[in-house]
């Protein structure tokens, strides 16, 4: 891909349609399974040595190398039998800079130890590769690699197997349909899922590749990790079990085969939006579109809609592996929007409303609902020429769809900018804030746009009102002004005409008011507490330096105040207040 990273391809796509085509591209570096002669099994051997470099070092065993190498922006790459950085399908443009204050050092128990500011890496003398956080607490171990070896020469075939947590949580591979998180199962790589049956996308869906982007949440802290190779296979996940009262833990298991080794790996670890900037150092800054915000118009297809895109048809069907209809696709197209933003790729979103395929009025409202709050907004020509068939009343809530999609634009826009400047997707889980919080850690039909917004999309026929699980903190529903508490359960209304959207509390929303400028929803927060918000301002397509400013919220005597970060005086917008 010529110094191009497959993550960034995805990126400059824009619409979960790109992630077809820069597969196409990667695909098509990989070479198809062969038939294999008579082949030696290998493993690393017993330890040798060790000679420190920049960023880390090499640890040689008997029958292969290991190469460690810490980025200055906290990333850590590891690869075996002198295997490179460059080229790769991930981190994009020169080599990462090492950073210097990590070292090669000796280990316990006879290893070797790179020790850094994120993240100590731990290599046992057998091969075992140990990610720990920087109190020692571990977030995985990469046990030592099989690999293959034809004898009559040809690459090797790769195994690499890892322990994880009890407790943790597999996301991210671009978002296989089944669901945002990963549970036990198969999971294609490359072209092994062109012509291979048997695989599955982990609940018996169709297989289709998948980005190699491994996303992990665990009471111990959170990790991506991503296996950069040019080769096809599959990877295995296995969730773990905690033992009940005496009973031992069963940790969390992950297995990689690949044809056309050796392995690398890049792992990125922190909170939730520290992993993704790291990752986006890497990969490079997502793209925008054109206007920093989709038009909330009926888009015809046969062209491109965002920087950098290209002419994709049936983008819906794509977004969940071929099966998007019905409403199974509701909760596909959701899936892979989250997945993917867990991957680097914050832009993306499904084609809306197929009328072919639709099987009610109601299921294509509650796509076009949905559909109003994802990054990519796209209506098919034909398919809203059909929604004259729907009837006076979905038709007004369709429009009523249309008109907040509208209002959101400055806030649409802002995500762009965030997404841009720090990798933290519009699209993002309930757990994004609060990582250790199981509960959240297992919700897979609602999901937080941005930081202030939470959005509990309808997805079975015939709901009027669902249960929706908040964080911790005071939660506004934004159509009745109700509060809830959260952490918790909380059943709200859900009419054919909305979908359940709420507002965190102190949050300050930019909308476009009714004169078409912009405003400010600032949202009442908790008394003695404070919030805030930020707005962002520039180009959409990325030609000069945005603006940001930031609010707060706060209480005094009796009545919340709106102030902006750095400037005296009153805020330059209207400011419309909620939840007092």
């Amino acid at each position: 891909m010529d110094g191009h990273g497959l993550v960034r391809s995805v990126k400059l796509m824009g619409s979960v349609g790109g992630m077809r085509t820069a597969w196409r591209s990667w695909r098509g570096d990989s070479c198809a399974p062969q038939q294999r002669g008579p082949e030696l099994a290998r493993v690393p051997g017993p330890l040798l040595g060790a000679e420190p470099g920049p960023g880390g070092g090499v640890v040689r065993f008997a029958r292969s190398e290991l190469s460690i190498r810490v980025a200055a922006g906290g990333a850590v790459f590891w690869a075996w039998d002198g295997a490179g950085r460059l080229p790769s399908y991930g981190p994009v443009g020169t080599d990462p800079a090492p950073d210097p204050r990590a070292r090669l050092e000796p280990g316990t128990d006879g290893g070797w130890q790179v020790v850094s500011e994120r993240l100590t890496v731990s290599v046992s003398r057998v091969g075992a590769v140990e990610l720990r956080t920087p109190g020692g607490v571990p977030l995985r171990r990469e046990l030592p690699p099989r690999w293959w070896e034809a004898v009559g020469g040809g690459p090797a075939r790769w195994v690499q197997r890892a322990e994880l947590p009890s407790d943790a949580r597999f996301f991210g591979l671009g978002g296989p349909p089944s669901g945002p998180r990963l549970r036990s199962g198969a999971y294609p790589l490359g072209a092994m899922a062109a012509g291979r049956p048997g695989l599955q996308d982990g609940a018996g869906g169709a297989a289709a590749p998948l980005l190699p982007v491994q996303f992990v949440v665990s009471d111990a802290g959170t990790h991506l990790a991503f296996y950069d190779s040019t080769g096809t296979g599959r990877m295995t996940i296995r969730e773990g079990e905690e033992g009940a009262g005496s009973g031992h833990d069963r940790p969390g298991g992950s297995e990689v085969r690949m044809d056309g080794g050796p392995l690398r790996c890049w792992a990125v670890a922190g909170t939730p939006a520290r992993v993704l900037r790291g990752w986006t150092g890497l990969t490079g800054a997502p793209a925008l579109p054109p206007s920093g915000v989709p038009e909330p118009l009926p888009a015809v297809e046969g062209g491109a809609d965002e920087e950098g895109g290209a002419d994709e048809r049936d983008v819906r069907r794509i977004v969940s592996g071929g099966a998007a209809d019905g409403w199974p696709g509701l909760r596909a197209a959701l899936a892979t929007v989250i997945g993917l933003g867990l991957c680097g790729v914050p832009y993306s979103g499904p084609d809306l409303g197929s009328f072919q395929d639709a099987e009610s009025p109601e299921l294509y409202l509650r796509w076009l609902q949905l559909g109003t709050r994802l990054p990519l907004f796209r209506i098919g020509a034909g398919d809203w020429n059909g929604a004259v068939g729907l009837g006076e009343e979905v038709g007004a809530h369709a429009g009523a769809a249309l008109l907040e999609r509208e209002r959101l634009g400055p806030y649409f826009l802002t995500l762009a900018h965030v997404a841009r400047l720090t990798g933290a997707p519009y699209v993002r889980p309930l757990w994004w804030d609060a990582p250790r919080d199981r509960a959240l850690r297992d919700c897979e039909d609602a999901f937080l746009l941005g930081d202030g917004v939470l959005v509990a999309p309808v997805l079975e026929p015939g709901t009027v009102r669902r249960t929706v699980r908040l964080p911790r903190g005071r939660w506004y529903d934004t159509a009745t002004g109700r509060a809830y508490e959260g952490p918790g359960r909380v059943t709200v209304e859900a009419p054919l005409s909305r979908i359940p959207v709420l507002a965190r509390a102190g949050t300050v929303i930019p909308v476009r008011g009714d004169d078409g400028g912009t405003e400010l929803e600032a949202w009442a927060p908790r008394p003695g507490r404070r919030g805030g918000g930020v707005l962002v301002r520039g180009a959409g397509t990325g030609r000069g330096k945005p603006v940001v400013e930031r609010f707060r919220t706060r209480w005094e005597d009796g009545r919340v105040v709106v102030e902006r970060d750095g400037h005296a005086g009153p805020v330059p917008y209207a400011v419309r207040l909620r939840g007092v």
